[in-house]
């Protein structure tokens, strides 16, 4: 094993808050590694949505989102959303990873960090976000940022 293999090591990480910025952005405290919280940025429709699973909403919801949609649909296939890995940064595109299981084959797919985050959300599978990729954030204080935005 050589020393670049630690860069790749999968955190786990969690979202810890959401946070409604103005009118068209949301930021997105995710805990990592339970040792530091990064921040996130999801334009108004991916926040949107993220917030209708995150607070419950989506539990009862008359009308299924797309995201819905999806894992009903996979789940009558039989294939379940074991985990979501955020797996690089290019500027400020993030690009996510989809890992689908079922008893006969695993699949991937390639999808923004906004969809990514909805998916985990409304499916309970693990996140994870790999080394590297943590580390091209700066650490994020949502109490530090809560307190300047009010006042």
């Amino acid at each position: 094993m050589n020393n670049n293999t630690d860069i790749f090591k999968l955190l786990p990480c969690s979202i810890s808050q959401i946070i409604f910025e103005s009118n068209n952005d949301y930021t997105i405290a995710l805990s990592v590694d339970d040792e530091r919280e990064i921040g996130l940025s999801l334009n108004n429709y991916d926040g949107s949505m993220l917030t209708f699973a995150d607070t419950g909403c989506a539990d009862f919801s008359h009308i299924n989102t797309i995201h819905q949609m999806l894992l009903k649909f996979k789940a009558s296939v039989g294939f379940k959303l074991q985990r979501a890995i955020i797996e690089a940064k290019y500027g400020d595109v993030i690009y996510c990873r989809l890992h689908w299981n079922h008893e006969l084959k695993d699949i991937f797919n390639v999808c923004t960090i906004g969809d990514a985050l909805i998916l985990h959300t409304l499916s309970g599978c693990e996140l994870f976000i790999a080394k590297n990729v943590a580390d091209e954030f700066e650490s994020f204080d949502t109490e530090g940022f809560i307190e300047s935005y009010e006042n």
